[in-house]
C-alpha cells in the first residue's frame, strides 16, 4: 500500500513537472507587435514596437534579424529614449531607416527575447512544445511610382 501511494505521489509530481505548473498567463509573452508604417519606400523611417507581458521580469533584451539577410540585426530598447516612450514599461521600440539601395519586396523580421545571461527565453506554445519567445513581423518595401 505504501509503495502504491509513493508511486502515485511520484507520478503526480512528474505529471505536474511535464505538463508545466506554469500556465500560459505566467510565462512571458509578446502581446502586441507592430511596424508603423507597415509599407515603406527607400529612405523612409518606421518604428517597430513589441509589448511584452513579463510578470517575473525575465526579458532583459529583445533583438531582431532580417531573415532574408541575417547580417541585418536590430536591438529594441525599453529605456525611454526616443522612440521608446517610457522606460521599463515592457514596451520595446526602435526606429529603423530603410536604406536608399534597399530592394523592393516583403521581408520578415524575427525578434527574440533574451534573459540576463543572453540565453533566448523558452516558453511553451499552444501545443505545449518548448519554443523560443519570438515574434515575426512583415515589412514591405516599395519603390515610388515612376513619373
Amino acid at each position: 500500500m505504501r509503495n502504491r501511494l509513493s508511486l502515485l505521489i511520484l507520478l503526480s509530481v512528474v505529471l505536474i513537472a511535464v505538463s508545466g505548473c506554469n500556465t500560459f498567463s505566467k510565462q512571458p509573452q509578446i502581446t502586441r507587435a507592430a511596424i508603423d508604417p507597415p509599407v515603406l519606400k527607400p529612405g523612409d523611417s518606421a518604428v517597430i514596437t513589441l509589448a511584452v507581458k513579463d510578470r517575473h521580469k525575465i526579458v532583459e533584451r529583445i533583438e531582431g534579424v532580417v531573415l532574408e539577410d541575417p547580417r541585418l540585426t536590430f536591438k529594441l530598447r525599453d529605456d525611454g529614449q526616443d522612440p521608446d516612450e517610457k522606460a521599463d514599461d515592457k514596451v520595446w521600440s526602435m526606429r529603423v531607416d530603410v536604406p536608399f539601395q534597399a530592394p523592393p519586396g516583403e521581408f520578415r523580421l524575427e525578434f527574440t527575447a533574451f534573459d540576463e545571461v543572453g540565453t533566448p527565453i523558452s516558453v511553451r506554445d499552444e501545443h505545449k512544445r518548448v519554443v523560443p519567445l519570438q515574434q515575426v513581423l512583415l515589412i514591405k518595401i516599395e519603390y515610388p511610382p515612376q513619373q
